[in-house]
Order: structure tokens, then C-alpha cells, then sequence
């Protein structure tokens, strides 16, 4: 599995999901790793690049940060929005970068590990990459909020099965029990795996559904239905979540599980 965009996707994502949902979790991921002051930092599957900003705003001038994608869009949202901050871009698959053994002393990825082709082949490659007592800190999401579950829903019902299949997908990941195997397996130490929780507050969802679907590899089909099946889907979600509405606002709870491990 995959999660590629094209066109003005990269530009949404950031624009829209970044904020309501990913900026968070990064700062909650980052927070989690407790980085320090020059520490040499690879944030995998890096996408526009938040959470590499975050990091590099904790190890400072005198630490090194690089962010790691396989999406050249993305790549280059990423460094527009860097500015002018001291980050190196790596265009790349998680397992093919070529990068010298021991150059990290921490590895992070927000959300990339679902989507990793080969889970135990990129998690050699990261104990391969960071030096010894390296750290390793990634999150996945904890199945699926009562958001995902009504959005998914109603794709099935107006668009169809195998759509709504391709979004629900990105919600089914492995248990706790399931990922502590998988990161010991590969030669990492003092696993740990910590679910998180955050309140989630987006606009309703006539305004945050066309939003987030145009941020998606859904996005053509969505964007092919005509307005009035386009309206029933948007109506359909409002109306699964309407016990989560305060005021002019959605407010649900969502998770991930947060993974840690040590070379």
C-alpha cells in the first residue's frame, strides 16, 4: 500500500490537513522523543516536512536534520516551506537511500510505517542507520475515529466499495502486541508502544469533508461525482457525526499507538 499525490494535493495536505491533523501529532511524536540539542535527526517518509521542521527546531543550530520521501511533490512543498532552515531533502524509497551506516542518532516517521512495501527490510534499515543506543520513534494510527468510520461509510454508499476500501485501508493497522514484534524482530531493544489520544477539532463537515477528500489519493473519484451525489455523501457523514458537533465545530477523539525502539 501507498499513499501518493499528484497534482495540488501536496499544497492541500499541508494546507489543510497539516494543521487540523498532522501538525499535532508531530508535535506530539516530537515531544515524544525527547530530542536534544545536536543530535543528528532522519525523519522518514517526511511528506511536507512538519514534523522535520519540529525536529529541527529541538537539536538546534548544531544538529542535523534530513527528511526522507519517495513523493518529489511533497519533496518540494517541503522545501519551499523550510525556508531557510539548515535541512537536507532526500528523495528516496525508505530502503534505498544509500545513506552511511550509524549517521543518525534518532529516526522518526509520522504515519509513514503503514505504508512502508517491505515493514521488516525498512526497519533493518533504520538499526543499520542509527548509531549505537540510536533511538527509533514512530507513530501509526490506532484504527479508526468515529470520523474515518462515518466518512468510510458513506464513500462505500456514493461512490463504491473498492474506493471506500483504498480509505478505509489506511486505518487498519497491526496492535500494539503486533508492532512490538515486528520492531524486535528486527534487532531493536527496550520496545515500547504507548497509545495516544488527542481531541480533534475541524470545521463541519460540509466545509472539512471536500477539504480533506481533495488531500487524498481518493481525490479524482470524489471530485468525479456530480454535486448532488457529492452533497448526499457530505450529508450522510453530518449526519453519522452529529453528537460530536459544539457549536460551529466537529470535535471527536482520535489515536495512534507511538512506537519506540533503541539500536
Amino acid at each position: 500500500m501507498t499513499f501518493q499525490l499528484d497534482g495540488n494535493g501536496p499544497k492541500i495536505y499541508e494546507e489543510v490537513m497539516v494543521p487540523l491533523w498532522f501538525g499535532r501529532w508531530a508535535e506530539a511524536l516530537v515531544e515524544k522523543a525527547s530530542l536534544c540539542t545536536s543530535e543528528r535527526v532522519l525523519d522518514v517518509a517526511c511528506g511536507t516536512g512538519v514534523t522535520t521542521r519540529l525536529a529541527k527546531s529541538k537539536v538546534g543550530p548544531s544538529g542535523k536534520v534530513d527528511g526522507l520521501d519517495i513523493n518529489a511533490l511533497m519533496l518540494a512543498q517541503a522545501k519551499d516551506l523550510a525556508g531557510d532552515l539548515d535541512i537536507q531533502w532526500i528523495e528516496s524509497d525508505v530502503c534505498g537511500s544509500g545513506l552511511p551506516s550509524g549517521s543518525y542518532d534518532v529516526i522518526l516517521s509520522q504515519h509513514g510505517y503503514h505504508y512502508f512495501p517491505d515493514k521488516p527490510k525498512a526497519l533493518s534499515e533504520f538499526l543499520r542507520l542509527l548509531v549505537p543506543g540510536g533511538r527509533l520513534a514512530f507513530s501509526i494510527w490506532y484504527g479508526h475515529s468515529p470520523y474515518t468510520e462515518a466518512l468510510c461509510a458513506a464513500v462505500a454508499r456514493h461512490i463504491s466499495p473498492e474506493i471506500a476500501e483504498k480509505q478505509r485501508s489506511q486505518r487498519q493497522t497491526p496492535s500494539a502486541e503486533e508492532l512490538k514484534q515486528q520492531v524486535e524482530d528486527q534487532g531493536f531493544s527496550d520496545v515500547a508502544v504507548q497509545r495516544q489520544e488527542l481531541l480533534i477539532d475541524v470545521p463541519l463537515a460540509p466545509e472539512f469533508v471536500p477539504m480533506h477528500l481533495a488531500s487524498m489519493p481518493i481525490a479524482g473519484a470524489f471530485l468525479a461525482l456530480n454535486e448532488n451525489a457529492r452533497n448526499a455523501l457530505i450529508q450522510e457523514v453530518a449526519e453519522q457525526l452529529d453528537e460530536f458537533v459544539a457549536g460551529d465545530r466537529l470535535v471527536y477523539p482520535d489515536a495512534v499507538n507511538v512506537v519506540e525502539g533503541r539500536k
